[in-house]
């Protein structure tokens, strides 16, 4: 397991145990042990709506550099804010699976890249 892996883990850990009762330590594994474990689809749900919570954290320009390094024909205005910009992106990619596995190699093949959000798109698109 990489260490990025182990953080989504880590974080869907924590994610979890805020939704039980505040106990003692001790008793977290009874507590969760009654529990039934969450579906392979509702794994793959968090985990998606995680990692776009976080990825609504990148800036406006990140945002239109990342569309206009890859190509992606989105329009915009100044209004736009960065999260309106990125459902326009992932609402292309979506609609366009051809489009969608472009950018897939190419911000796969570019793991040297220091942009942020290439990186970020690399470690999701990994994953799939």
């Amino acid at each position: 397991m990489k260490s990025h892996s182990l953080a989504r883990e880590l974080i869907a850990l924590g994610e979890a145990i805020l939704q039980t009762p505040n106990v003692e330590t001790k008793s977290l594994s009874s507590l969760l042990s009654h529990k039934s474990s969450p579906s392979k689809k509702d794994q793959e749900m968090a985990f998606g709506v995680t990692t776009l919570a976080q990825m609504s954290q990148y800036s406006k320009s990140e945002w239109l550099s990342f569309a206009d390094t890859h190509g992606i024909p989105i329009a915009f205005n100044g209004q736009d804010s960065s999260r309106n910009i990125m459902g326009k992106i992932m609402s292309y990619l979506s609609e366009n699976q051809s489009e969608m596995e472009r950018v897939r190699e190419s911000v796969v093949g570019d793991s040297g890249s220091s942009n942020r959000l290439n990186n970020a798109f690399s470690i999701l698109l990994k994953g799939n």
